[in-house]
């Protein structure tokens, strides 16, 4: 069952009693109340690894954003909707029928959610004191107050309306009217059930088998005597398990005559290459072991498409000049080497596309799924040889065959030559036009 970590103010609890019996089908749910925004950080920190997902107050979001730029799992916001925002303003005008809501102050409506629609409600001179540019900081729970009671006090507003459940009985304790607006049970299981339901598909995703393949590089298997293969493959054992210990990612490790398997899940692997972009377990292991080692991972829905992709990505890291990860998705996506400015990302398929433009230029496909995804990358179709060398892997020779042959094929014009340096010759510039592929996309 999907497990929800709501980090949610202690003084809000009380608003979400019946919430977990009404969800207990759905998600377990766990409260994580603060006091202050300072404390959502640990909160947040020391659960991450035992929950699916987070719901924060929008406050509590607004912090951690703040601090940090993004979230490591799935985190939402629990909100107030337009329709449940209006049907609380309709309940208040009932209440008070010579209410004007010119001189209301609201402390959620502001540029940022649009005012909830209310500019496009009411006119200029019936729009309600809304919340001032404030920082996210602990102190905004006393800057807002401190505009309630400002406004109150100079005889600006008759009403105040507030999320912030902190400061309501600082609101009552100085006579201001007020009204603390919170989503219905209702509409707050509704929202934490359509989380559940999104936590339910990104798990299943990231359930998907990934498999490392990993060998020895750099050696000359006929030079080397056989103690000495073995203890290489001890020393890379050794640091596979170390680097499992230490990561705390546990993983099934697999030793065969030459390479080593290591049995993961999709959701690991994002962990273990900072979401596909970087080998943290090609770092651990160039400082560990005095040896060159190859990576391939492999995800797939089955142990044996996802060791197959593993093989083939483990071959293309061993075709490259340095030590590289690559790594071959379910739905055949080649990223690689991750973390290097040569990273390129291309489908591993042969479509009738490539097919045919292999043989009209008599390059082969990867080679053109290569400069298609180098094109893709630059986001231009311009090209030197250098640059393609750079991005290939290959001698500036071989890049300007390839060049020269979609020229000599129509693919390819010279648009310029740029003189770099005072002797030599000058520097072609290429411009790659291949036509529109079968769905119509230039490329």
């Amino acid at each position: 069952m999907i497990r929800l970590g709501a980090i949610i103010a202690q003084h809000s609890l009380k608003e979400l009693v019946s919430v977990p019996m009404r969800l207990q089908d759905s998600c377990e749910l766990v409260m994580l109340p603060y006091h202050r925004l300072h404390e959502t950080t640990n909160l947040y920190r020391q659960n991450q690894q035992h929950v699916d997902g987070f719901v924060l107050t929008e406050l509590a979001y607004a912090y951690l954003m703040q601090e940090w730029g993004s979230f490591p799992i799935p985190t939402y916001t629990l909100q107030i909707s337009e329709q449940e925002f209006y049907k609380k303003l309709f309940q208040l005008s009932l209440r008070n029928r010579d209410l004007d809501f010119s001189r209301v102050y609201i402390d959620f409506v502001f540029a940022q959610n649009n005012f909830l629609g209310l500019k496009e409600v009411v006119g200029a001179d019936s729009m309600p004191y809304t919340l001032s540019p404030v920082e996210v900081n602990d102190q905004i729970y006393e800057a807002v107050l401190d505009e309630h009671l400002r406004l109150w006090q100079a005889g600006k507003i008759d009403f105040s309306m507030t999320r912030m459940s902190n400061i309501v009985q600082a609101l009552t304790d100085h006579g201001v009217p007020h009204l603390y607006v919170f989503p219905s049970p209702e509409s707050v299981a509704a929202q934490f059930e359509q989380m559940a339901t999104e936590l339910s598909a990104i798990k299943l995703a990231e359930s998907r088998i990934a498999i490392g393949h990993i060998t020895i590089g750099n050696v000359e298997t006929q030079k080397e005597s056989l103690n000495e293969r073995e203890l290489r493959q001890m020393l890379l054992h050794k640091s596979l398990l170390e680097f499992s210990t230490e990561k705390k990612v546990p993983f099934i490790i697999q030793k065969s005559a030459s390479s080593f398997e290591i049995i993961s899940s999709f959701k690991d692997l994002k962990l273990l290459t900072d979401n596909l972009t970087h080998c943290l377990l090609l770092t651990y292991l160039e400082k560990t072991l005095p040896f060159p080692v190859h990576i391939g991972w492999g995800v797939g829905n089955s142990m044996y498409k996802a060791r197959m992709n593993a093989q083939s990505a483990n071959s293309m890291s061993a075709a490259g000049k340095t030590s590289g990860t690559y790594v071959v998705t379910d739905s055949d996506q080649v990223i690689g080497p991750l973390g290097e400015e040569t990273c390129l990302q291309y489908r591993n398929q042969i479509t009738d596309y490539i097919q045919r433009w292999s043989e009209e230029t008599d390059l082969s496909t990867l080679q053109l799924q290569k400069i298609l995804a180098v094109l893709a990358k630059t986001e231009s179709n311009e090209l030197t040889a250098d640059e393609l060398a750079y991005h290939l892997g290959l001698t500036v020779r071989s890049a300007n065959r390839i060049l020269n042959r979609l020229e000599e094929k129509g693919v390819a014009k010279i648009l310029y030559k740029k003189q770099e340096k005072l002797r030599g010759r000058p520097t072609k510039i290429y411009q790659i036009q291949l036509p529109a592929n079968t769905d119509g996309q230039t490329v």
